[in-house]
């Protein structure tokens, strides 16, 4: 049984504009990811990392080439349709938490269920529930302030998985994290990965990651160099 990428580009690309200067940081790039795995795009600094990741989560559109995700070709929708396919198909996690300073851990993760139109009891279900998931039970009523990097982190990953997403994208999300936090991150996307057959896309530059990875997409000036995969049986 041959396994359907839930997540694929054809030969998208991107170029940045400064001045005279054109500097083309995506090449041609065409990809097929597929759900149930933890996938990490790996490469130096200014390799296009980021770049990819954004044009694959409908965040920034390619210069040319098509994106298609959950059957859905993203850069043909208009913005309202492209803003509503993240908020009920997506979850995102970012290297800076992007959390509310003035909110609590439990009114952080609650946020993205008021867009989608669950209120009240079932929502603070839900939230305590991915909080407990992401071993934060006991700390849902603090603020960020009062919460270490790591935690936050896992704050910003319940926020994400609350949504029940199919498609997770992660932005280095464990650059600000020491070892033992950094550890908990990428085992907890692992494991939604694979006891949620969600697709997880992660960027990172951190090789303690790359080991806990199904699949290691490496990429240098714009360009896939090496797609690796586990051990173990293939999508294909």
């Amino acid at each position: 049984m041959t396994a359907t990428p839930s997540l694929y580009s054809r030969g998208i690309s991107k170029a940045f504009v400064t001045g005279k200067v054109t500097q083309q940081v995506i090449k041609d790039s065409s990809l097929d990811i597929f759900p149930g795995e933890l996938t990490l795009i790996v490469g130096p600094s200014g390799s296009g990392k980021s770049t990819l990741l954004s044009m694959l989560s409908g965040l920034l559109r390619p210069d040319t080439g098509s994106v298609r995700a959950l059957e859905q070709d993203l850069w043909a929708l208009g913005e309202k349709d492209l803003d509503r396919f993240r908020l009920e198909h997506c979850g995102f996690v970012f290297q800076g938490f992007n959390l509310f300073s003035s909110l609590s851990a439990l009114d952080n993760v609650i946020l993205p269920l008021q867009y989608l139109g669950v209120h009240g009891a079932p929502a603070r279900q839900r939230a305590q529930s991915a909080l407990d998931e992401v071993g934060l039970h006991d700390r849902s009523h603090l603020r960020p302030a009062e919460l270490s990097g790591g935690e936050k982190q896992r704050v910003a990953i319940a926020r994400a998985l609350v949504k029940r997403p199919q498609l997770l994208f992660a932005d280095e999300p464990t650059s600000a994290l020491d070892k033992n936090n950094g550890q908990i991150v990428i085992d907890l996307l692992k494991r939604i990965a694979t006891g949620h057959g969600a697709t997880v896309l992660g960027v990172t530059h951190d090789p303690r990651l790359l080991s806990h990875a199904d699949r290691v997409i490496h990429l240098e000036d714009g360009v896939v160099t090496r797609d690796e995969r586990a051990a173990g049986p293939s999508p294909s």
